[in-house]
């Protein structure tokens, strides 16, 4: 009997949030690998490694910085202005959504992925989700959403200055402490407005981002393990640290990545798929796009063309933030991220203390495994 989306739902809910490195955490991916334990023929396993607790600390060194450059941009000017660069090309690497290794200098965390596997054969089927949930944040207040990428620009703005002004002062164009002053104080408000929802609240309850991802992936695989693909192997992987940067998505990726690039690797991830319109996303990133393509994106657009039951399946553009999956389709590897949108195009509730069980649309989550599991069997055979 496969395991049912809405039963792991219900258990994982037991829990108020799943923050990064916190005893709920834990304890939500214990019950989730111990019900896995009993899928026949499935090895279940962690693999553990060190995160920041959320995106925040990062935010935080990198303002503080560049504080400093441009306090002491008079002194070293060369030395200033050479940080300020490299703070603000890891903040700009940061915003799009690619490896940027000052965050893991803040790594202080103990926490671990999830995997669990059945099969064997070249062909490598991975469904993923992220378990951990989202620290409370300001940027997603219902009312600041549609303005997230203005934020992210105005915010690069800022950061910049941290180069800018010891530029200046190199160039022999000392910059005053009246001017300086408020370039401080405002590098310093902007973080501490991204802090200020978390610092009241803490984490959210993630019902929609991302138990809804969870519960779907880990139907799909037990469907997939109950009746397996010929010649694949099929691993079910629950990431964390995605709020803090996609980071668990990445260590899987960088701790695995000789074997992806060797088999015939497709990996499948579920993200906020429990209101709004089922979607497979093709385009997302921040600075620079990122695009969708291969074998997983070609089968769910001929799934929606061919198959009635998944007509109303739509195309998407993500707007705000990016996926796990980022590190595998920028990597060549066939990738895809299955979520669900609201009229507007956006995700209500998540970030927010709202995101909780009774506003989602348990329906929509059920599709998306009815369309994940048929996505994978869609694939071509090679």
């Amino acid at each position: 009997m496969a395991l049912k989306a809405r039963q792991i739902l219900t258990l994982l809910s037991e829990w108020p949030h799943r923050g990064v490195g916190s005893d709920e955490e834990m304890e939500a991916r214990e019950m989730l690998m111990a019900h896995l334990t009993g899928e026949i023929g499935v090895e279940v396993a962690e693999e553990g490694f060190f995160t920041p607790r959320s995106y925040l600390p990062f935010f935080w060194a990198i303002a503080l910085s560049q504080c400093f450059f441009i306090a002491f941009s008079g002194y070293g000017s060369l030395v200033m202005a050479a940080g300020g660069l490299m703070v603000l090309i890891s903040h700009m690497r940061f915003f799009d959504w690619r490896v940027t290794r000052p965050i893991w200098l803040l790594a202080r965390t103990t926490t671990a992925n999830l995997v669990a596997k059945k099969g064997a054969g070249r062909r490598l089927i991975i469904l993923m989700a992220h378990i951990d949930s989202a620290p409370a944040s300001f940027a997603y207040r219902p009312e600041q959403v549609p303005h997230f990428k203005t934020s992210v620009y105005l915010s690069t703005g800022i950061i910049s200055l941290g180069f800018l002004v010891p530029l200046a002062s190199l160039s022999g164009l000392d910059v005053p402490w009246f001017i300086k002053a408020p370039i401080i104080l405002l590098t310093i408000a902007q973080v501490v407005m991204a802090s200020l929802d978390f610092w009241r609240f803490g984490y959210t309850p993630g019902a929609n981002d991302n138990l809804t991802g969870v519960a779907a992936a880990t139907e799909v695989a037990s469907r997939l393990w109950a009746k397996m693909p010929e010649g694949a192997e099929v691993r079910l992987v629950i990431t964390t640290a995605e709020e803090a940067g996609m980071l668990g998505a990445q260590h899987y990726w960088e701790q695995h990545h000789e074997e992806l690039k060797a088999r015939d690797t497709h990996v499948l991830n579920f993200d906020t798929v429990g209101f709004g319109q089922l979607s497979f996303v093709l385009e997302s990133g921040g600075f620079t796009p990122v695009y969708y393509d291969g074998a997983l994106p070609h089968a769910a657009h001929a799934l929606t063309k061919l198959n009635k039951r998944f007509a109303g399946v739509k195309e998407a553009k993500h707007h705000v933030g990016d996926f796990d999956s980022v590190w595998f389709c920028r990597d060549g590897i066939s990738s895809l991220t299955i979520a669900a949108y609201d009229e507007n195009g956006m995700m209500p509730y998540i970030h927010t203390m709202e995101d909780r069980a009774e506003h989602l649309d348990l329906d929509v989550m059920d599709e998306a495994v009815a369309f994940g599991e048929a996505i994978i069997r869609t694939l071509p055979k090679r």
